[in-house]
């Protein structure tokens, strides 16, 4: 009986030193939503840049390279900001949604995937190595946002994806394709 007494007290008494703290306790979707607006003004200079650079027959590992770097740069940030933002509970009615969020993400991936998925080694000799790069930054933004984003959005991320999957796949963004949930 005194043990466990002593043991309901020790038990008790971790409880109230480490309370359990709260998982997804608020709705962090503005702040999510800030976060992907930063990157998706980023996507909408670069890939259009990008574009660009193809069209007027200027693309090579030198141009396309410096706009690969903004974007490896600007997928960091992301995973950064995003990564310090605590797991949200999202909201289906108070905006941003959780769809908003998702949707948001979504739109950056399906205009990298679409920007880049013209430009071949006979163009760009190095577009192998410049996705490559690329990879480890995109795979952390959306494991960061898998992580702070609510449930809902991840999966509809997956789902906005399932298109794109081929571009990840044929350029061997694995880690991508893993975050994607392929």
């Amino acid at each position: 009986m005194l043990f466990r007494n002593i043991f309901a007290l020790a038990l008790a008494s971790v409880a109230f030193a480490n309370p359990l703290e709260k998982r997804q306790g608020t709705n962090t979707n503005p702040a999510i939503l800030a976060t992907l607006d930063a990157l998706a003004d980023k996507v909408n200079v670069i890939i259009p840049a990008i574009q660009i650079l193809q069209d007027s027959h200027q693309a090579n590992d030198t141009s396309v390279g410096a706009q690969i770097t903004q974007l490896v740069t600007a997928f960091n940030t992301s995973a950064t900001a995003l990564s310090g933002i605590a797991p949200s509970t999202g909201s289906n009615t108070t905006a941003p949604t959780n769809n908003d969020v998702a949707v948001d993400l979504g739109n950056s991936l399906s205009k990298v995937t679409s920007g880049l998925s013209a430009l071949t080694p006979a163009i760009v000799p190095s577009i192998a190595t410049f996705l490559a790069e690329l990879d480890t930054p995109v795979a952390a933004t959306v494991n960061a946002f898998n992580k702070s984003a609510p449930a809902q959005s991840s999966a509809f991320v997956h789902i906005l994806m399932l298109d794109a999957r081929q571009f990840f796949a044929d350029e061997d963004m694995t880690q991508t394709l893993t975050a994607l949930g392929f």
